[in-house]
């Protein structure tokens, strides 16, 4: 339509010069006069057209562009909702000894297999991989006005405590999603918190432990403890700047009181889970919790969950949320994957094993 319309324009430009020569001397000027102002006219209407269509198909162009990304108004209202921002974080780091300059630094492809299901499932989510150097600019960035606090950070020599510390830290900072790279991203982080909570919810944790019925563990909590494998969280919620201010002052005091520097620190996987690790974890979520709720008295108040449960900002899983698979805590571990799964631990935890791992995840 628009070909026809510019070529008819085309014509009615030539319009003045053909009529002109068709024409004798004799011919009655004003005629002549009425013509060309209407042959003007027409040229004019014919302008206006042009501009007009193409004006409104450039406008239909832009709707169209919107509407097809944008086709599924359910998920728009899901992401803009929700406070979590669309970032993925996971650390890798070189063991204590190794070199990590750029040069000898060689990632195993076999520790990062799993990765692959974060970025299948996350397509518009900004993920990055973490590593020495990455780890230390950080540090350096959030404590800078505090070299004690930077020093313990940098040079603590359990990895195991250094990768706590860092999901924190990162957490609080620029928010997101982090988890550990022996897990398996089973649903899109989109999907993880229900409607009806994506309003309200700015930290999403996971069950490790459920006691139940059962006796108590050792390394854990003797009722319920929360895992710190994979959490999603809006950044610079208290939660975090508490965690990393007590783990801080417990590391302080565990170097003090057996004589030992951070990097000559050689705390057993116990000792880990209590300074910076799930156990410290769950200290840290639970005062939080009764922050938000008086009423929680124990742990057990929040045993047996079968669906999520929204106390103040924090989104609490069930078990299988983040934890399927394992033989405790009514974890559903028959080989199936059920609905309300989210994340897949494989358990590899090779920071527990940092004298036969090259590196520490």
């Amino acid at each position: 339509m628009f070909r026809k319309l510019r070529r008819c324009l085309f014509d009615i430009l030539l319009a003045p010069e053909i009529f002109y020569g068709a024409h004798t001397r004799r011919s009655n000027l004003r005629r002549y006069v009425v013509k060309v102002v209407s042959l003007i006219i027409l040229w004019l209407l014919l302008v206006a057209a042009v501009v007009y269509y193409e004006v409104r198909e450039e406008i239909n162009q832009h709707s169209s562009i919107g509407l097809h990304e944008n086709k599924n108004p359910a998920a728009i209202g899901r992401i803009q909702a929700s406070n979590i921002p669309r970032k993925i974080w996971q650390l890798y780091l070189t063991a204590p000894g190794r070199d990590s300059s750029e040069s000898s630094f060689k990632i195993d492809t076999k520790n990062l297999a799993d990765t692959v299901s974060w970025l299948a499932h996350n397509l518009d989510y900004e993920y990055k991989l973490v590593g020495n150097e990455k780890y230390e600019k950080i540090v350096d960035q959030h404590f800078k006005k505090d070299p004690n606090s930077r020093a313990i950070f940098n040079t603590l020599g359990n990895y195991g405590m250094k990768s706590d510390l860092f999901r924190y830290l990162i957490l609080f900072e620029e928010g997101g999603v982090y988890s550990d790279i022996d897990t398996i991203n089973l649903k899109p982080v989109d999907l993880w918190i229900p409607e009806k909570y994506r309003k309200d919810a700015r930290i999403v944790i996971g069950i490790e432990f459920d006691r139940l019925d059962g006796g108590d563990w050792s390394e854990v909590h003797p009722d319920l403890q929360f895992c710190q494998w994979t959490i999603a969280a809006a950044p610079e919620h208290p939660l975090f700047k508490d965690m990393i201010k007590h783990s801080l002052s417990d590391l302080n005091k565990y170097a003090i009181d057996h004589n030992v520097a951070f990097p000559d620190m050689k705390a057993s996987s116990s000792e880990v889970m209590k300074l910076t690790g799930p156990a410290a974890w769950t200290d840290a979520v639970f005062k939080q919790l009764q922050h938000y709720d008086h009423e929680l008295t124990t742990l057990r108040n929040l045993s047996g969950l079968t669906e999520p449960k929204l106390i103040g900002d924090i989104l609490i899983l069930p078990i299988d949320g983040f934890a399927m698979g394992q033989n405790h805590s009514n974890s559903t571990h028959d080989g199936s994957i059920p609905e309300g799964a989210l994340v897949q631990h494989e358990f590899r935890g090779s920071w527990k094993h940092e004298s036969k791992k090259r590196y520490i995840a």
